[in-house]
């Protein structure tokens, strides 16, 4: 299956387990994966230090073990059981700035933390680990692009370049692009928003744009997991009904903000009216689409303010709208996917399992 040889006469009894996992790492190949990303702060001058001397000082070997206790004690809650975890630490400035970064990124990254979702089965458990990293990479991709202090992680000679596979750096280049549409919607819509939670008689708990979008993220990040891991039917929800719904999301934005409606047939106006009651429903994930949408219908006076941010976020929607579908077929609760056989892709999906790699990494196989 795996595995790697190393030199035998090493004093390996005198290394930690970060300096081990890393001469490992030198010997065997390491997958390019989604991975634990430790948010380390550290005084500016040390910036300047290569990689190599930047693992061997040891105010940033104890912030990583520090960080490393704190995912490992996460593991094991999940049951997870491993030696190493693979992780790429992401520096950052110890400077006012550097801590509102670490602040964004932080927030966003633990999302499917502090969501409180349950795992039922070793599967799922798996599964919220690998979109707990997938989550730390958005809230450090958004944090650069907000903020900036380091280069495009995502680019070549970025920190992610190297590490991730070109699928979920892809995916992260689509996400960022709406998230940043959807904080700037945000950020300049607050007083539409606020207005209308308070004609509809509902609580505007937020002191800044920020807490609500990372609300609107945990709401959306609880939404999938309800869709997916949390379906207990033998019937999977067929990937073109999300899409379906993806699709009406749309359509609602671009009603909004030109005062078109696309919706012709009987069909369509019943699926719009079943989106816009679901909508009332979900909390702020659909509290600030009936605002826009509100406030659109009743006057354009705002439609000058808000128009070409609206339009950002509906454009970066419709290109990033293939990440709201799940990667999964999940049907009580297990995760399944189709085959590819040679070109051809089987039209039953077939049940698939996390392993854990000799290096820590989660994979994901056709049982």
């Amino acid at each position: 299956m795996f595995k790697y040889y190393l030199p035998l006469s090493y004093p390996y009894e005198d290394l930690s387990d970060i300096e081990l996992q890393t001469l490992v790492e030198r010997f065997f190949q390491p997958s390019k994966a989604l991975q634990e990303l430790p948010l380390i702060v550290i005084p500016e001058y040390l910036l300047s230090l290569s990689v190599e001397m930047k693992q061997q000082h040891p105010f940033i070997k104890q912030a990583i073990q520090e960080w490393l206790e704190y995912a490992r004690k996460d593991d094991e809650c999940l049951r997870i059981e491993r030696r190493w975890i693979p992780h790429t630490p992401v520096y950052i400035a110890n400077t006012s700035k550097g801590k509102q970064f670490f602040k964004i990124a932080k927030a966003i990254g633990e999302i499917p933390v502090t969501a409180s979702v349950l795992p039922k089965n070793q599967n799922q458990g798996y599964w919220l680990k690998t979109l707990n990293y997938f989550w730390q990479a958005r809230g450090v991709v958004l944090a650069q692009q907000m903020l900036g202090l380091m280069e495009d992680p995502l680019e070549k000679g970025g920190i992610f370049s190297n590490r991730l596979p070109l699928t979920s750096l892809n995916n992260l280049k689509l996400i960022r692009e709406l998230d940043i549409a959807c904080f700037q919607v945000l950020a300049r819509g607050q007083r539409i928003i606020q207005e209308w939670a308070a004609q509809n008689e509902i609580t505007y708990p937020f002191s800044k744009p920020l807490e609500l979008f990372v609300e609107i993220l945990k709401q959306d990040f609880l939404v999938t997991w309800q869709l997916g891991p949390c379906n207990r039917s033998w019937q999977w929800i067929p990937k073109q009904k999300q899409r379906d719904y993806l699709v009406t999301r749309a359509y609602l934005l671009r009603e909004g903000i030109w005062q078109e409606s696309l919706f012709d047939s009987a069909y369509d106006c019943k699926r719009k009216q079943e989106y816009l009651e679901y909508l009332q429903g979900a909390g702020w994930n659909g509290y600030w689409i009936l605002a826009m949408r509100s406030q659109m219908q009743r006057t354009g006076k705002y439609n000058k303010h808000l128009e070409p941010y609206l339009e950002a976020y509906l454009n970066a929607f419709i290109e990033s709208k293939e990440l709201f579908v799940d990667e999964f077929d999940w049907r009580s609760g297990q995760p399944y996917k189709k085959r590819v056989n040679g070109q051809q892709i089987t039209n039953s999906p077939g049940q698939v399992q996390g392993i854990i790699d000799p290096l820590g990494y989660i994979q994901w196989c056709w049982t």
